[in-house]
């Protein structure tokens, strides 16, 4: 329920990606065929995923409300602690590629590697703007078809790793709304953004599964990209607000992640030994 708390937060908090957060917990794979085959074992897959659906929920509820306050006075605070699990979480990823042994640094791999870096820092610089009208604009509430879009957009930030769905919000004009909509319980909104959160997130699974079978390596490369991206986008947060506190934070994450990742690894050995 705690992992599943931590991707919620992941999802909110804008420049972080519950994607991110699950694979580096290693919890993404296993979400992903729990959720794609629950109705071939779906006792056994339920129990799986209730414990982490509620953690979710609970910490969408939590960024949207309860932790508003802590957020905005130790933003950058924050920053750094999730900026130092992702960083110690990379070993996990790099697992992922390992081929006999070896992580297979080939021409290709890097590209794709740097093109989703790129990728996920054009998002940031096309966010400038609408983050500013954003911040402007009033809480308005969503039309049910723009409630159904938001909750599509927050599917992608919980299936696609590195992409966040926060700056797809700020983006499209719908994340005070949305996070308004959290935070006060506004049932109709809630109601169509679920819709399209299950609709989205069903199809972007599928698509998930099928690449990550399909073509492992690469895609945990792109994976990378956009872990570092999502990294360097977060990173002017975190100096702009910088306090001394930041430093021991992020060494905690940090400590966190190689812990995670040590478990995670030596897991994924055995299994395979067996």
């Amino acid at each position: 329920m705690a992992c599943g708390a931590a991707i919620g937060v992941g999802c909110v908090l804008p420049g972080v990606s519950g994607g991110v957060i699950a694979i580096s917990m290693g919890l993404y794979e296993k979400m992903l065929s729990a959720i794609k085959n629950l109705l071939r074992s779906f006792k056994e897959n339920f129990i799986y995923l209730l414990p982490i659906g509620i953690g979710c929920v609970i910490g969408i509820l939590l960024t949207s409300n309860v932790l508003k306050a802590v957020i905005d006075k130790y933003e950058a605070e924050l920053f750094a602690l999730f900026c130092g699990f992702v960083l110690g979480s990379l070993p996990t990823l790099f697992e992922e590629t390992r081929v006999d042994g070896k992580i297979p640094f080939s021409a290709k791999n890097i590209i794709i590697m740097v093109v989703t870096f790129a990728l996920v820092i054009l998002l940031e610089v096309l966010d400038a703007n609408a983050t500013a009208e954003v911040q402007a604009a009033g809480n308005e509430t969503l039309s049910p078809l723009s409630a159904i879009l938001a909750g599509a957009i927050l599917a992608i930030g919980v299936v696609i790793p590195g992409l966040s769905s926060s700056f797809l919000l700020v983006y499209f004009g719908m994340y005070k709304p949305i996070l308004v909509a959290i935070a006060e319980i506004r049932i109709p909104t809630l109601f169509f953004a679920g819709i399209g959160f299950a609709l989205s997130a069903g199809l972007l699974i599928l698509l998930m599964h099928f690449v990550l079978e399909r073509f492992h390596i690469p895609a945990y490369f792109a994976i990378i990209g956009m872990a570092v991206g999502t990294m360097a986008l977060i990173l002017p947060n975190i100096i702009a607000g910088f306090s001394w506190l930041c430093i021991p934070l992020c060494v905690l994450g940090i400590a966190v992640g190689i812990y995670q990742s040590k478990k995670q690894i030596e897991k994924k050995r055995q299994s395979s030994l067996a």
